[in-house]
């Protein structure tokens, strides 16, 4: 209570906090500290000094240490409860059952997802990113402090509900990149916690879809922008049934165990068991959410950079003879060691390959994240199950997809994207017809061909990103003359309009 009516740290307070840090590197104390309040009272305490006053040093450190602390003993916590939990299905004895069940009661109820919710409830998620900009009293990187972002990027539904603009670590973290909160000197400013925090925003951002469209609205006035409804890109597995309308996405029937696959009818699930079964295993509810919200991420992500993307899809096909059925478009989302995702930067970096070269041969297209000559168990557990995933959906293209490999925080997943310009003329963005368009603007200057299939608003959009100049006066004139002599047309020349 002194605290929060204060916001002054006495000498004794600041002695039973530093105890604190060491305590919270085991999990007992922090269930109870998760349980009683005592994040509530932290938050309370720094609330008190009044944004934007920030902690001193000493006392931000003291703060941050206490969450990331917290958040290394939960995740600790997890990876024992899941080795042990395998080695409980490895060995079926009763005595490691036991020692199962009673290592893994008190961390069944705390996630690290739940954790994190906690923070945020409490207040003290904002107040831990406000005390994460205060440079420290000595020089130091402190890897406690990256854990517990690298952990909080993992939590993706958490991020798109609670960090966009509106709710309080949104407004928060917008503030701070802005300089309106936080530590605002740039000499001393925390470069690589301001680097999560950009990529914190920019997920939050993009996983926004009813917001991304609104904002796509805006942009397209401008001449800035595509547009397109984002709806989850459901296909049938087997026939490749595909389409993007909520009546048809909600009559796909899910693969009961690890509903991820779909299929149109029964017979197609019968049809598609062999081949399935062998990559096919159950997951959670929370996996299944994650992958989603993932799907929905790398949709927006598609329709913010179509230009981009496939300009990059015409020069790789064009330079090594491919079809765009033969390229693999690689996204990720995960950041690297300056705290920054290549997605999520600006412009956003993405790579357009030969599929084949991430799946024979030597691979030589396979990503630098497979860890090939870094980690050998890791590299191989990688191969065996991406690169038979892509494989398989490789064999499963059709004209309209684009087959894209994603890293996320989740993991890696496969899939065959689909877009349908929704509020035009209806095209399918990725089709063949679509590449052939675009490489007529982009190589050749005729963008007649993107005019059939996109509408006027999007021609904008292409001119300024592919900086295609609109027709002069006098191209325009000599097409109205044609018009009216050929055709009996009535158009009136710029020459006469200027009279």
């Amino acid at each position: 209570k002194q605290w929060a009516l204060t916001g002054i740290l006495e000498q004794h307070d600041a002695y039973v906090l530093d105890a604190c840090i060491p305590m919270f590197m085991h999990l007992d104390p922090v269930l109870v500290a998760l349980e009683r309040g005592f994040y509530k009272v932290l938050a309370d305490f720094i609330q008190a000094r009044k944004a934007p006053c920030l902690p001193c040093p000493d006392i931000a450190e003291t703060m941050c240490m206490l969450c990331a602390n917290t958040i290394m003993s939960i995740y600790f916590s997890q990876e024992q409860s899941q080795s042990q939990s395998s080695s409980k299905q490895k060995q079926a004895s009763k005595q490691s059952q036991s020692q199962s069940q009673s290592s893994t009661t008190s961390t069944s109820t705390w996630t690290m997802e739940k954790t994190f919710r906690k923070l945020e409830s409490c207040g003290m998620l904002a107040q831990f990113i406000r005390c994460s900009t205060v440079p420290p009293s000595e020089e130091r990187e402190d890897l406690g402090l990256f854990k517990f972002y690298e952990e909080l990027m993992h939590c993706q539904v958490l991020i798109k509900k609670k960090f966009k603009k509106g709710q309080p670590c949104g407004d928060l973290i917008f503030n701070i990149l802005n300089g309106k909160d936080g530590h605002k000197d740039p000499r001393t400013q925390r470069g690589k916690i301001m680097q999560y925090l950009t990529t914190i925003a920019r997920l939050a951002d993009i996983m926004q879809p009813g917001e991304q469209r609104q904002r796509q609205r805006q942009q397209q006035q401008q001449g800035d922008s595509t547009t397109g409804k984002t709806i989850l890109n459901k296909i049938c597995r087997h026939c490749s049934k595909s389409g993007l309308t909520a009546e048809f996405q909600k009559s796909l029937m899910a693969c009961s165990r690890c509903q991820q696959a779909y299929y149109c009818s029964k017979t197609c699930q019968i049809a598609d068991w062999k081949i399935h079964k062998k990559n096919c295993h159950s997951v959670s509810k929370t996996e299944k959410k994650k992958t989603d919200a993932t799907q929905h991420t790398l949709m927006n992500f598609a329709k913010a950079n179509y230009a981009e993307i496939m300009q990059e899809i015409v020069e790789v096909c064009d330079e090594h003879h491919l079809t765009k059925g033969e390229v693999l478009l690689e996204v990720d989302f995960m950041p690297d060691e300056s705290g920054l995702a290549p997605a999520l930067q600006v412009p956003a970096e993405f790579t357009v390959a030969k599929s084949r070269g991430y799946f024979e041969g030597s691979r030589p297209n396979e990503p630098d994240w497979f860890y090939k000559h870094v980690d050998s168990s890791v590299y191989k557990s990688n191969v065996k199950s991406i690169i038979a995933a892509l494989k398989d959906t490789y064999q499963r293209l059709t004209p309209d997809h684009i087959l894209v490999l994603t890293r996320y925080s989740g993991g890696v997943s496969v899939y065959r994207l689909q877009l349908s310009d929704f509020e035009g003329k209806g095209a399918e963005m990725f089709s063949d017809k679509a590449v052939d368009a675009v490489r007529s603007a982009v190589m050749e200057g005729d963008y007649g061909p993107l005019s059939l299939i996109f509408d006027h608003t999007k021609m904008g959009y292409f001119r300024d990103k592919y900086d295609i100049p609109p027709p002069s006066e006098v191209d325009m004139d000599i097409a109205r003359t044609l018009l009216n002599t050929k055709f009996g047309a009535d158009f009136r020349l710029s020459t006469d309009r200027r009279r």
